[in-house]
């Protein structure tokens, strides 16, 4: 196959389109981001502070009082 003036150009501008089309999804994700960033709620605490299964504030994760943790099998 040879290279031939119209075949150099076709891939010239193959290139450059790809080249502004990446640019194109690149802004457009940051800017996806930064809207899902802005959508989220702020953080109301940390795991010291908030039952990371329920959200309670009043027990930590591994609390038995957590109405979501899983019952213990008693131990033989």
């Amino acid at each position: 196959m040879p290279l031939t003036r119209r075949r150099l150009l076709a891939a010239a501008g193959a290139a450059s389109a790809f080249a502004v089309s990446e640019r194109a999804v690149r802004a457009a994700s940051t800017a996806v981001g930064g809207a899902i960033a802005g959508m989220r709620p702020q953080a109301q605490g940390t795991s010291a502070d908030r039952c990371a299964l329920c959200g309670s504030a009043d027990h930590a994760m591994l609390d038995a009082r957590c109405p979501r943790s899983r019952p213990t099998p008693p131990v033989a």
